[in-house]
């Protein structure tokens, strides 16, 4: 959706103001869906909450296929969001209470990468299939991806002690008491910024700038695509990235030390965010991106093992829960920024000024941590 819906409105009869507001909504309902999803774990354990929620978000795709109307749309992504929510949160926890101080980087990089696989698949195929078999065809093949993914997932959790996760009764507590802690506080708002620049700024706004910049058919010289398949390549790309490069971050942040990696990271997505206010050439542009999801990936996984280690093994799910709730808060203002209240052409400077607001995002985390994680 975050390819179709900014490059192909139309399709379901939307304004490009509309599009910012859908793409934002699954986020904004996850401030109730994060701490609900922490109860649910809790009370019943990975196991049921994973199976029932993974299967009944193939609703969202039939909705997508079928239906114009904004209300129904709207749900849709609402419940999707509340779907993302529990899915996220029993990977993290099976990743954090099956490793180790000295692993744990890779651990919960590895458990980011699985999860995201699907990205590539949603952006790269998605955008091509669209392209030549429609709407309905695509969301039908995607459905039946879900199904596939819900017998594996079933087999799993049959066969091995995956689920067994401790149950407990008291985390509504737990998780208000959290909301004191200032390095859960401070591990939120950095999980803010990176989601309003990297999950939600660019990400949503990669199909309306090339767009309004470029047009709807893109020339990048050795072949010519429409603004819908570059988009869905880019964002091909970070789907890729989080499967390549967020293990290979895990591991680096296990071997080298949390801040030292975060630092490196920090700088490369700066460098793709001011080249993006600097060049004019499509090529020079993508490539820009490339650099912005590359490093925007390995900076998210630096916080992850952070978050983990802060969040003791009894409370994971609640520092979790807080985490991911501050991280989906800016994942949903990104597209609303980027696509609903900043015209297209004040994009450049927005994205060189997050690159500022990043920089020094990374030296208050390291300030604060860099005794404990270095």
């Amino acid at each position: 959706m975050y390819v179709l819906m900014p490059s192909q409105p139309g399709l379901w009869s939307l304004t490009i103001i509309q599009v910012g507001i859908l793409l934002s909504a699954n986020r904004f309902v996850r401030f109730i869906s994060n701490p609900v999803s922490s109860f649910l774990v809790n009370r019943f354990g990975v196991k049921k909450p994973f199976i029932w929620f993974l299967f009944s978000s193939v609703t969202t795709l039939y909705v997508y296929a079928f239906s114009k109307n904004y209300i129904l749309l709207i749900v849709s992504r609402l419940y999707w969001g509340v779907c993302w929510s529990i899915l996220r949160l029993t990977g993290q926890l099976i990743a954090s209470n099956s490793s180790s101080e000295t692993n744990i980087g890779l651990y919960i990089s590895m458990d980011h990468s699985i999860r995201q696989t699907g990205a590539i698949g949603g952006a790269i195929v998605g955008a091509f299939l669209f392209s030549y078999l429609g709407i309905k065809t695509t969301c039908l093949v995607f459905a039946l991806l879900t199904f596939t993914t819900l017998v594996f997932w079933i087999l799993i959790f049959k066969n091995t002690e995956i689920s067994n996760i401790p149950i407990k009764q008291n985390s509504t507590n737990n998780l208000l008491s959290k909301l004191k802690d200032l390095d859960v506080l401070l591990l939120g708002f950095s999980g803010l910024g990176i989601g309003i620049v990297v999950a939600g700024l660019m990400s949503a706004s990669i199909g309306h700038y090339l767009r309004i910049k470029f047009g709807t058919e893109l020339d990048l010289k050795i072949v010519s695509l429409t603004v819908t398949g570059v988009a869905g390549l880019l964002l091909g790309f970070r789907g890729l990235a989080d499967v390549t490069l967020a293990p290979l971050g895990g591991y680096c942040s296990d071997k080298f030390g949390r801040t030292k990696v975060l630092f490196l990271s920090v700088f490369i997505a700066s460098v793709g965010l001011i080249s993006l206010g600097v060049f004019n050439d499509l090529l020079m542009i993508c490539l820009s991106f490339l650099l912005v999801f590359g490093g925007g990936v390995m900076l998210s996984v630096q916080l992850l093992p952070i978050v983990s280690l802060v969040g003791k093994q009894d409370s994971r799910s609640e520092v979790f829960s807080i985490y991911n709730t501050f991280n989906d808060l800016g994942s949903a203002l990104g597209p609303l920024v980027g696509l609903s209240l900043i015209p297209a052409t004040f994009l450049p400077t927005l994205y060189q000024l997050s690159s500022i607001f990043l920089i020094a995002l990374v030296g208050v985390v390291f300030l604060r941590f860099r005794n404990r994680y270095s």
